[in-house]
């Protein structure tokens, strides 16, 4: 027998059918519910495909292997990397950052994931990163977490976006 998913009692009965699945409804508060087993991948497929990254696999051939899509790869390795990254706190000193732009396919060449990187030129430690689409937006938002460093320079490549969100006293070692 399964329980309701609302108050967790035992007292479910079926209710017809709804899209060729059986309809259940709970005695008790009267809720009905077609599915019956929890939603989403089991952690141990999430913590399956981070590793895959991690061991440099691309994101479309972990979603073959495991039968998800190349965006539930993508969320998942997301996920992971916000809630375990370490970001460093300032230090006090001037800095000099490198800012680079690296992608990953997902699914198509022209469906592309930016993730932007700022690093401590100096030691080469990740300082900050941003997901997103190559543009102006995302840039700023690196940027404007970036502003609680004393940053001195950006070093970038020869690319208008960064000309245009990085202030121009700022600008400089262009690469």
């Amino acid at each position: 027998m399964h329980a309701c998913p609302k108050c967790q009692r035992d007292r479910v009965i079926n209710n017809g059918s709804a899209a060729g699945k059986p309809k259940k409804q709970c005695k008790q508060c009267g809720y009905q519910f077609t599915r019956t087993t929890p939603r989403g991948k089991p952690l141990k497929t999430k913590i399956n495909a981070v590793l895959f990254y991690l061991s440099g696999l691309s994101m479309n051939r972990i979603a073959f292997l495991l039968r998800v899509s190349a965006q539930a790869v993508l969320t998942w390795i997301r996920a992971f990397a916000q809630e375990h990254t370490e970001t460093p706190e300032p230090m006090g000193r001037t800095i000099i950052l490198e800012l680079d732009a690296m992608w990953h396919y997902l699914k198509k060449k022209r469906h592309k994931l930016w993730i932007w990187k700022a690093l401590d030129r100096d030691t080469g430690q990740l300082l900050d990163w941003e997901c997103g689409r190559r543009d102006k937006a995302t840039l700023k938002k690196l940027v404007d977490r970036l502003a609680q460093w004393d940053v001195k320079l950006y070093c970038t490549a020869k690319w208008a976006t960064y000309m245009a969100v990085i202030p121009p006293d700022k600008q400089g070692c262009i690469t």
